[in-house]
């Protein structure tokens, strides 16, 4: 790897504008952590996101919320005041040497301040910009709001969220904005892949309802093939007519774990039976079975819920380590639901060097953070610098690269344009 690579990543020569709050930070921070820099413009006094929590010893304080830093990584900051006049021109500054322009404004909104594509690719033919908004710009919901259970709900991905014999339920962390984040990063590089070819920008438009149907897994296949709809199986799996519980608790949390029958069993389902056996809590029917020969699609309920008890009461006298190593060795399929500090202290990660430590001044500590999403031999993806403090870079940017003097940035200042 050359040195150069080492230094810079792959859209390390690109700048990226993030006008995003809470429902596209994920896409500039794509971007900034394949090399690009991204410059996230708040308004003053900060953005809305700021105000999600978790925070920092839980001390809810704009500059202490652990959701703003997660998703501003590797980002530079300013504050500025798009709607004032002064603001805008400004922006259209800043537009002049950008690449991107991420924005998730309602549809309109910046057309309205005159900073709407049209408007910039006036300035700046080459722009790309990448619109993230519910429904997109277009269609009879346009206008519509979304939160996140609402986009989700309208997605499909709550319908088949939960126990069948209960209501639908929302993931609970939520989840619609990270998909449109993604979807966002994925549309913007190839716009600029395309800008490369044929040296024109484009309006990148994201709808974040259909980025939540895209992830709705095999659910519009399933209704192709059966025309049913996909149903909600919660903690169990489907062996034809009947189901099978897949998530046990054991020591010390859970495990998941599938029991594979007829033509794809594997040795592990008699592993574990001989193992329940020597340690005498293996039922004399459930030592008896051979799963190489029964019939997903024919097995009676009867049997499945006994062979889910028997199954239950072993695990709950194991760790979920002792299950992970036996699964390991014996190809069960079998994993442990890992928690944060599982995640944490995974020797996998470990291994990679996943965690990455970043120093925050502001606080006097260092903070772990998720590593980069894939590794490469040339230009890898890195994470460089912590997210910014309200309006940190102002001065570096403003006068530094638009050069502007001190006397007028305070006046902007005084006049809530920055």
């Amino acid at each position: 790897m050359g040195q150069r690579a080492k230094e810079q990543g792959m859209l390390s020569p690109y700048r990226v504008l993030d006008l995003t709050d809470e429902k596209g930070l994920l896409c500039g921070k794509i971007l900034g952590d394949l090399g690009a820099d991204v410059i996230i413009i708040e308004p003053p006094g900060g953005s809305s996101a700021r105000k999600i929590g978790p925070f920092y010893h839980d001390d809810p304080h704009p500059e202490k919320s652990l959701y703003w830093f997660a998703y501003n990584v590797n980002k530079r900051g300013i504050t500025l005041n798009i709607e004032d006049r002064d603001g805008a021109e400004l922006l259209k500054r800043l537009v002049e040497s950008a690449d991107i322009l991420v924005e998730s404004f309602p549809p309109g909104y910046m057309e309205s301040l005159g900073l709407g594509y049209g408007d910039l690719e006036k300035v700046n033919p080459s722009i790309i910009m990448t619109s993230i908004t519910p429904f997109g710009a277009s269609g009879p919901y346009r206008d519509y709001k979304g939160s996140d259970l609402v986009l989700m709900s309208l997605g499909g991905l709550t319908y088949i969220s939960g126990n069948p014999e209960r209501p639908p339920v929302r993931i609970t962390y939520p989840q619609a904005y990270l998909h449109a984040g993604a979807y966002a990063a994925v549309g913007t590089m190839m716009a600029l892949f395309h800008r490369g070819i044929t040296g024109e920008g484009q309006h990148v438009d994201v709808s974040i309802h259909e980025c939540c149907e895209w992830a709705s897994y095999c659910t519009p296949e399933w209704w192709d093939l059966e025309q049913t709809n996909f149903q909600r199986a919660g903690m169990w799996r489907s062996f034809g007519q009947g189901k099978m519980q897949m998530v046990y608790p054991c020591k010390d949390g859970y495990v998941s774990c599938w029991i594979l029958v007829s033509f794809a069993a594997s040795r592990g389902q008699y592993a574990l039976v001989e193992w329940m056996d020597k340690e005498g809590m293996c039922p004399d029917w459930l030592r008896e079975l051979d799963f190489r020969s029964m019939d997903s699609y024919n097995m009676e309920q009867g049997l499945l819920d006994n062979m889910a008890d028997a199954f239950a009461r072993f695990f709950l006298t194991k760790t979920k380590e002792e299950l992970f190593e036996f699964a390991r060795e014996n190809e069960l399929f079998l994993a442990p639901m890992s928690t944060a500090r599982d995640l944490w202290e995974n020797p996998q990660l470990k291994a990679r060097e996943f965690w990455v430590e970043l120093e925050h001044p502001e606080l006097g500590v260092t903070i772990a953070y998720p590593g980069p999403f894939l590794q490469s031999s040339e230009a890898p993806p890195t994470v460089r610098r912590r997210a910014p403090l309200i309006g940190e870079h102002n001065r570096e940017i403003f006068q530094g690269e638009l050069g502007l003097t001190t006397q007028t940035l305070t006046m902007l200042k005084e006049a809530g344009v920055i």
